[in-house]
């Protein structure tokens, strides 16, 4: 409690503080320029009095009359119409006066008549009557008119400091339930709660518009990928975030695309046609290379540069595949062109395996390695303008053997390089479903919308066959996708996928561990802007599955796909220990509440290890997510920070 009251208050110096000092300096800013204003008239002002002074008394001068003279100076002196002045004849002095009772310092030989001479410090006027100068003037420093004028007014100034003071002093003290109320809410994940409260003052939203910037991790990923997207492709990101000094090196396979005609669609084309067009090109090419693990080097006007690591998988044949989805993207794109365009869109592309160094340069960091080279060479071997083609070395046909047909074969000497080199091209490619039909495991090939939409009816056929093997074969493969960007034509077919199997379990068809497995595929391939309520209706049926695994499945993917989950909450106090540590986990990521804090303390205190073990594995990984995506939320839930220490305590 000590340290909750310690923090309002210092929230309360904060806001008083701020708005002091903003005031302050928004009233000195003000202040001076109201000064600085005043004081440029008064200058003005006293030069207009200094020569009107002069020429009043130029009469007296004249005729001599010194003794009035005088008490005329020092009664204008007085009025501080004038500051100095002196009547000279000749070299004799007649009457002087200065503030430093100096006579040296004003008695020299002024020669400008009828002039105003002026200084930053000064002003002085010398007119001549017969044989007498009659030299007057006046000090003008504005920095110190200024601060005589603060000086004058530093009563009126503080009183209005302390009124300011008090008064924001007191707004705070009024509104502090406010505030004190709106720190309770944020300490829960129903924000929506804030609208509720009625108040006049700023600090509810400053300090909501505070937690908004870690609303999920999902926001602040989006956020960060944007960021450096902006500056960095994701190839040289990926080697940045890798842990790895450069330079280093490893194996990968370097493949370019480059739209073929370009330059002439650019040249024949209006900017936003050729615009529009390759943006839609580009937009899909880099969903489809991401889907195959590859990962963007290069955009050099229309050629994409990407490479497929090696590691553990056949990067040639992903590239191969790859390259393929992006030829049917590219014939998708063809055959939507308005009548009358005039052009083909079609794509070439090669591929070559090899070293690949990441190096620190000057300027950043980049990528070298003789397969950036290899690959532009066999690129522009491609004569080819009216047909999608791949480019790739004989040596890398065992790699890609049942994937597709090699066209033609061609011997060549590479710009370059000492010996000749066969070059193998394919334009004909195998088909997702001849490749499912001759082996299943080929389907890590075959990852676009379309291939993906083949696979789920190839799959509903062989389960409605009773073969689960091959469902399960795929399931390792598909398990491993995850779908950012996509289609309602794929995110249907998934739909009906799923209320196949479904289906097929009723009657005895499908068993329950290949129904619980296809549930954990949803959140892979429906992106949540394309959930609709055909796939929430198929989860909502399967909830009610006699099966614990179907149903803690269900709840995992519907905490990922369900705006609202407010009724999963009833599972978290079913009797068996995975449908309830999931529904605690999931319910818990939306929100730490008490009613979910006391029954993980009852896992926690159970004399059945398995619940223990639950109840940890939960606590465990809300306070892991809480501290990545909402640092707010994770420090100031009483909740959430109690079951955390008794972890580590």
């Amino acid at each position: 409690m000590f340290a909750k009251n310690k923090k309002n208050k210092s929230v309360v110096v904060l806001i008083v503080s701020v708005f002091w000092i903003g005031y302050v300096i928004a009233s000195a800013v003000q202040f001076y320029l109201n000064v600085k204003e005043l004081t440029d008239r008064e200058v003005e002002r006293r030069l207009i009095q200094m020569r009107f002074v002069q020429e009043s008394f130029t009469p007296l001068v004249i005729t001599e009359n010194f003794t009035q003279l005088k008490d005329r100076l020092e009664g204008a002196r007085n009025l501080f119409l004038i500051d100095f002045y002196i009547l000279q004849n000749g070299p004799e002095v007649v009457l002087w006066y200065n503030n430093f009772d100096n006579l040296a310092g004003i008695n020299v030989d002024y020669q400008n008549f009828n002039q105003t001479l002026e200084t930053d410090k000064l002003a002085i006027r010398t007119i001549k009557l017969m044989d007498y100068r009659f030299t007057v003037g006046v000090f003008q420093d504005k920095n110190q008119i200024m601060l005589q004028t603060a000086l004058s007014m530093k009563g009126l100034i503080l009183q209005d400091l302390l009124i300011v003071t008090l008064i924001v002093g007191l707004v705070v003290y009024l509104f502090l339930k406010d505030i004190l109320d709106i720190t309770q809410i944020l300490s829960n994940r129903d924000r929506s709660k804030l609208a509720s409260i009625k108040t006049l003052s700023k600090e509810g939203r400053t300090l909501l518009q505070a937690t908004q910037t870690y609303e999920s991790t999902k926001k602040y990923l989006e956020h960060e990928n944007r960021y450096y997207s902006d500056s960095l492709t994701p190839a040289i990101l990926h080697e940045m975030k890798s842990g790895q000094k450069a330079p280093y090196a490893f194996q990968s396979t370097m493949i370019r695309v480059d739209l073929n005609g370009y330059t002439q669609i650019f040249l024949d084309k209006k900017d936003e046609y050729v615009t529009e067009i390759m943006n839609t090109y580009f937009i899909k090419a880099r969903e489809l290379i991401e889907r195959y693990n590859g990962l963007i080097y290069q955009y050099v006007g229309d050629e994409i540069v990407f490479h497929i690591k090696e590691d553990k998988q056949n990067s040639q044949a992903l590239a191969l595949a790859c390259l393929r989805s992006v030829f049917e993207a590219a014939q998708q794109i063809e055959a939507s062109l308005p009548e009358g365009a005039d052009h083909y869109f079609k794509v070439k592309g090669s591929f070559v395996l090899g070293k690949i160094r990441f190096v620190n340069q000057d300027s950043g960091f980049a990528l070298s390695g003789l397969p950036l080279i290899e690959s532009a060479r066999l690129l522009s071997q491609v004569d080819d303008k009216a047909s999608s083609s791949v480019t790739f070395y004989a040596e890398a046909a065992d790699s890609v053997e049942g994937l597709c047909t090699v066209s033609d074969t061609k011997e060549t000497l590479l710009k370059g390089f000492s010996k000749p080199s066969t070059l193998f091209r394919a334009k004909d490619f195998t088909t997702v479903t001849e490749a499912l039909q001759k082996d299943v495991s080929l389907l890590t090939y075959f990852r676009s919308d379309e291939d993906l939409c083949a696979a789920y009816e190839f799959l509903s056929a062989e389960i409605e066959a009773g073969k689960d093997q091959s469902f399960f074969t795929a399931f390792g493969i598909l398990k491993t996708y995850k779908v950012r960007m996509s289609g309602e034509m794929q995110a249907e077919a998934f739909t009906s996928f799923l209320r196949t199997i479904l289906s097929a379990n009723k009657v005895g068809k499908a068993n329950d561990k290949v129904l619980s497995a296809a549930i954990s595929l949803a959140s892979n391939f429906v992106p949540s802007y394309l959930v609709k309520e055909s796939l929430l209706e198929v989860l909502s049926s399967c909830l009610e599955h006699t099966d614990p695994r179907v149903q803690a499945n269900t709840i995992i993917v519907l905490g990922d796909l369900a705006e609202d989950i407010a009724f999963l909450r009833r599972f978290v106090y079913s009797k068996n220990n995975r449908v309830s540590a999931d529904a605690l986990l999931v319910s818990g990521k939306r929100n730490m509440d008490k009613e979910l804090a006391e029954k993980l303390k009852e896992y926690l205190d159970s004399k059945n290890p398995l619940f223990v073990a639950s109840g940890r594995f939960v606590v465990k990984s809300l306070g892991e997510h809480y501290k990545s995506v909402d640092p707010v939320f994770y420090e100031t839930n009483p909740h959430l920070k109690e079951l955390v220490s008794r972890l580590t305590g």
